[in-house]
């Protein structure tokens, strides 16, 4: 103990100023040392302020969750090392709905963040695969699973004490299997769908419909944007927005998952988000078309610029805000699907062009802008608005035009201003 107190004094004596401060980090990190090893034998050396700045200089050199943040935008407040960050939120569980691939990303995304996530798939192989390989062995297989992924086919054990769910269900197959599902989901957690589309029995807009299949009031949360799953998978930098009525639902949603790869933000615009997120799958398999079709880059830019001008002008009728149509949820998820080889509308369009009937192409995949196309025009005549484009995109898909008709139709309209 004696040695330990001649050690103590003699390092007390050697304090540097905090004129260097690094050189003042270094001492404290040799005294917090010596302080370990013998509390009792060590004094008290703090006694001024610029003593706390050294600490909280050691703290940011040491802590993992200060490096970043101090050298790209200075100092933040001081948290207590033993603790995270303040503005990493706490532990919860997250459910998502769906194990296809955009679920598997959304799971990836709150996994990412520490939370609990459970997936919820009907295919025992499949939850199989995820609890035991951390695989999802129907999609996106090639991906290894974070371990705090887990999988289960039974909806009541996944939901309970669930702090969100992820909603990640093709858009026609949602208010059927909500209406059977929902006696086991609560009342007062938040849904965010991630579903695109427009609900094609009643016409209406999903969440609408949605609600009326649960038959009760229950907090939703729409996420759109420009977003192919499996470059959420590999860390591509992303950014999407999530929209509720009550902007507290949103902003949790945005906590959930947001992270160093993913950015969301929010909104209360729930209508211009979810008809900018299904309004423009129609537009995208015009555009695969246009590629099928083999015509140049003039073509699709011009397409693709005055099918903005349409999904302004059928939004904004419906109640959309237009600075949301403008943003992530409109013009920037046109020009994923309408540029993005991952695209399952543009897809769609390139392979009608090849001569596939619409049939076969939909029983091996889900294409929502097919059956939205036919909503889309109905919201056109109710609002009394012409949208040439989305018209002829709607012929084409029905089989009641050929994408050469269509193009000709386009072309020899009678001439105006932009």
């Amino acid at each position: 103990m004696d040695q330990l107190k001649a050690k103590a004094a003699q390092l007390l004596s050697t304090k540097p100023s905090a004129a260097d401060p690094a050189l003042l980090a270094q001492w404290w990190a040799s005294w917090n040392a010596l302080a370990d090893m013998a509390p009792a034998a060590v004094p008290d050396a703090s006694g001024s302020s610029d003593d706390v700045g050294a600490q909280e200089e050691l703290e940011r050199s040491s802590n993992p969750h200060w490096k970043g943040w101090w050298n790209a935008a200075g100092p933040p407040p001081p948290p207590v090392s033993s603790e995270a960050p303040k503005n990493v939120p706490k532990k919860h569980k997250i459910v998502v709905w769906g194990g296809g691939a955009f679920g598997t990303a959304m799971a990836t995304c709150a996994a990412r963040n520490g939370h609990d996530v459970v997936m919820y798939v009907r295919d025992e192989a499949q939850a199989a695969s995820i609890n035991t390989q951390n695989i999802n062995s129907k999609y996106l297989s090639n991906f290894t699973l974070l371990p705090n992924i887990s999988a289960s086919t039974n909806l009541a054990e996944a939901n309970s004490g669930a702090s969100l769910f992820m909603h990640c269900l093709p858009c026609q197959l949602t208010p059927k299997w909500l209406a059977a599902n929902r006696d086991v989901i609560p009342a007062d957690v938040c849904i965010c769908s991630t579903a695109k589309g427009l609900y094609l029995e009643t016409k209406q807009l999903l969440g609408d419909a949605m609600l009326a299949a649960l038959e009760r009031p229950q907090p939703l949360a729409f996420l759109s944007g420009p977003s192919f799953a499996a470059e959420i998978m590999k860390g591509d930098p992303t950014a999407v927005v999530v929209a509720a009525e009550k902007l507290y639902y949103a902003t949790a949603v945005q906590k959930f998952l947001s992270c160093e790869c993913m950015r969301l933000y929010v909104t209360q615009d729930v209508v211009g988000v979810q008809l900018g997120g299904a309004l423009k799958n129609p537009l995208a398999i015009g555009a695969g078309m246009i590629e099928g079709l083999g015509l140049g880059i003039n073509t699709m830019s011009a397409f693709v610029a005055r099918s903005c001008n349409e999904l302004h002008q059928l939004c904004v009728a419906m109640g959309g805000a237009k600075n949301t149509i403008s943003g992530l949820s409109g013009v920037g998820d046109l020009m994923l699907t309408a540029f993005g080889n991952l695209s399952r509308n543009r897809t769609c369009g390139m392979r009608l062009v090849k001569g596939e009937k619409l049939e076969d192409i939909l029983a091996t995949t889900t294409v929502e802008g097919v059956p939205t196309a036919r909503v889309a025009i109905y919201y056109a005549d109710q609002c009394g608005l012409d949208l040439p484009i989305f018209r002829c995109a709607a012929a084409v898909i029905n089989g009641e035009m050929t994408p050469l008709e269509a193009r000709s139709a386009l072309m020899t309209r009678p001439l105006g201003k932009e």
